[in-house]
């Protein structure tokens, strides 16, 4: 390993990268690159076959559908669910497919380097160039890459073929969940040409760069860059190393090179050391200032090579007298749990879906994401680290574990190529190992769970061990730096008021503060129940009446009980939005876990979503809950608003009622409110910093309907 230090006097001021100009300012960044250096990166996105069976690796292509690639065979089906598909196995088809496209290889790459990169395939994938076997991959969630350089016949077209078998596998996480896994290539598939001395992109499908901060506080960083060089040519090669670090706008903070000679055929670490004196520091939503890394090769005159990374400088801890502390101070975590998919797309989610998601989370005040239960896209990622959010990524250990070789062997290779390919993205702060072990029989997962952590304190100790429980009083509790807890009172078990209680329960086991790490109730929007509602427990989950207002019912119970509580460092709510789970049948919808705060096609906005953004956004905002439900038949009723405001005017067609008071969950009540027959029009109007805010909608009341009995003759 090569190795230099320097220090440099850097100037560090803009504004960050918004989130309606990140998607094109990555593809700025990634077209200058590419003008500038020797790397060329194209998307694979069109021009693919797809069939929908197993087939032979030579078998003729003719027939085949036309599919672009991001692509999932299970978009439509497995949101049916179980009784929408009777006659399917898990209600949706788990199976081999095959993906075919041509290549060209234009005779002026003989020289060059040639890999192909998929950021993902659910499952497992067989990887076929010209009909000779390239390699394998086994994981849904994590990317591969595999080098086609001495496999392509220059010249000519060249045909890929990739086999992707979604059915169940023993050697690879999770082995169960309650969520679908889709089956395809639903994430960007990418060819990549470099010269012959190049940044790897083969350790682990990961970047080639990785960027360590080393220490950090207000007056100096000292980053540690380690690029993997590797050598494609038969004799030894002199490269020369360039880093580069801009600031947010573009301007170059630091450079050194350090050349170094890289054996044939073999790949060496070349670690660079810079010392930044008054750092500008990534900080969550209030600040995400993002610096770029460059790393170049030159041979000779010429640049060959170049990677970009993002680098954001700041620490996570949790401590028990202050919780969770982004660069040694207190930062509060509003966090969501959030699934891969969207109605009619399932996982193959394009950039501007995960964009869209984004803006909705931002606006909600969201600081923080689980991503749940498997690491998620790199676009996900990037918009993370441009806005601020802090991210959870977990190894995908769900309900249960196999105690074989091959199963500890699946968890390790997944635990190492999340950490790897995702360890230069500031927005993540958490690395999870498991959620909700001992849903189903297993045995003793202690051992698989050490070694799972191994492999991530080993490659990363930089960020927090977390994991997600639903069990107390068991030893792999401990296992984790930082376990958190999953509860849902008034949903599966229990009643609210009762949430205090289990997390001051659980942290006592544990030791320390924890983390509610999933927390709620499900509702179907268009569902709603008059009257004052009745903790029903476990009673309602599998109902088929989930009404709006009962979801609502228990946040507000629940969030009550989280808010200021000194048992946690933070609370992450389940989930943001609605997705589909195949076994499930209830609240009036098959195959739909309908928990989220918003639909699963993104089109409503629940109660429960303007409940969470009266409690975690300073901007004035104001809501009527139960606007959808009308019409009614109640003569009273109670309206309730969802305000930041610190008062709140309630009229009545056109009549302004008492002022009431909030409580510590910004909800504002008036009870028995009198309805006229017809229509009625609901106004609320909030005044905070000089800003008013209104929102209204219209109700209708009519009679209920005659209960005599019929008559009959």
């Amino acid at each position: 390993m090569l190795e230099t230090a320097v220090t440099l006097n850097p100037s560090m001021k803009s504004p960050h990268t918004a989130l309606s100009a990140l998607i094109v300012s990555i593809t700025i960044a990634l077209s200058s690159a590419s003008a500038f250096a020797e790397r060329v990166t194209t998307d694979l996105a069109a021009d693919w076959k797809f069939i929908k069976q197993d087939v032979d690796p030579s078998a003729s292509t003719d027939g085949w559908d036309a599919v672009t690639v991001p692509h999932t065979w299970n978009n439509l089906d497995a949101q049916k669910g179980v009784l929408g598909n009777p006659g399917i196995k898990g209600g949706y088809f788990r199976g081999a497919c095959w993906y075919a496209r041509s290549i060209d290889a234009p005779a002026d790459w003989k020289g060059k380097r040639v890999f192909v990169r998929f950021e993902a395939a659910s499952i497992v994938a067989k990887v076929y160039l010209n009909g000779e076997s390239i390699g394998e991959h086994h994981g849904a969630f994590t990317a591969f890459c595999f080098e086609l350089t001495s496999h392509l016949r220059l010249g000519q077209p060249n045909e890929l073929r990739v086999r992707v078998d979604n059915s169940q596998q023993n050697d690879v996480p999770p082995l169960s969940g309650d969520f679908n896994m889709d089956g395809g290539l639903y994430r960007p598939v990418h060819l990549i040409v470099t010269d012959a001395v190049c940044v790897t992109p083969l350790d682990s499908a990961s970047p080639g760069v990785y960027e360590t901060i080393k220490s950090l506080d207000d007056r100096h960083a000292t980053i540690q860059i380690k690029s993997l060089i590797s050598n494609g040519e038969t004799t030894e090669q002199e490269a020369q190393v360039e880093a580069i670090i801009k600031d947010a706008q573009g301007g170059d903070v630091a450079r050194l090179t350090l050349s170094g000679n890289i054996p044939a055929s073999q790949t060496q670490a070349i670690t660079q050391t810079i010392e930044i004196p008054n750092p500008h520091l990534w900080n969550g939503r209030k600040d995400p200032y993002l610096y770029s890394v460059a790393v170049r090769i030159h041979r000779g005159n010429d640049v060959v090579d170049e990677v970009v990374q993002p680098l954001g400088l700041r620490t996570v801890a949790i401590t028990q007298e202050q919780g969770f502390l982004l660069n040694g101070k207190p930062y509060p975590i509003h966090g969501v749990n959030r699934h891969q998919d969207k109605k009619d797309k399932g996982w193959a989610l394009l950039a501007e879906d995960h964009q869209a998601d984004a803006q909705i989370l931002l606006d909600m005040g969201v600081t923080a994401v689980r991503n749940t239960h498997y690491p998620q896209s790199g676009t996900w990622h990037d918009l993370a680290d441009h806005n601020g959010l802090l991210l959870w990524d977990e190894v995908s250990l769900v309900n249960t574990i196999r105690d074989t070789p091959e199963f500890t062997v699946g968890s390790e290779t997944e635990a190492r190529e999340l950490v790897l390919q995702l360890y230069n993205h500031p927005s993540i702060c958490f690395w999870g190992i498991f959620n909700e072990l001992g849903n189903e029989k297993m045995p003793t997962p202690d051992t698989l769970l050490k070694q799972v952590k191994a492999v991530i304190s080993g490659l990363d100790s930089s960020r927090l061990i977390v994991a997600a429980s639903d069990h107390m009083t068991k030893s792999y509790n401990l296992v984790p730096d930082w376990t958190c807890y999953n509860a849902y009172p008034g949903w599966y078990g229990g009643a609210p008021p009762g949430l205090t209680g289990t997390i001051a329960k659980f942290s006592k086991e544990v030791g320390h503060r924890i983390a509610l790490s999933e927390y709620g109730a499900g509702s179907n929007p268009f569902q709603h129940q008059e009257g004052p509602l009745t903790w029903l427990g476990g009673k309602i989950a599998k109902n088929p009446l989930h009404p709006e207002e009962y979801q609502a019912a228990v946040h507000e119970a629940d969030y009550a009980q989280i808010a200021d509580n000194p048992n946690l460092w933070g609370s992450f709510l389940w989930v943001m939005f609605d997705f589909p789970a195949a076994p499930r049948h209830e609240g009036g919808t098959t195959g739909l876990n309908d928990k989220g705060m918003v639909t699963q096609d993104r089109s409503v906005k629940k109660d429960v979503y303007f409940f969470y953004q009266a409690n975690w956004t300073d901007a004035p905002m104001v809501y009527i809950a139960s606007r959808r439900m009308t019409p009614r038949t109640l003569p009273t009723t109670e309206i309730k608003v969802y305000s930041n405001c610190a008062s709140v005017q309630l009229k009545v067609n056109g009549k302004a009622l008492d002022e009431v008071q909030p409580d510590k969950v910004h909800v504002f009540r008036w009870e028995n409110v009198a309805l006229q027959m017809g229509d009625n029009q609901i106004e609320a109007t909030g005044t905070a910093d000089g800003k008013t805010v209104q929102d209204q909608c219209a109700w209708t009341l009519q009679a209920p309907p005659s209960t005599a009995p019929t008559e009959t003759h």
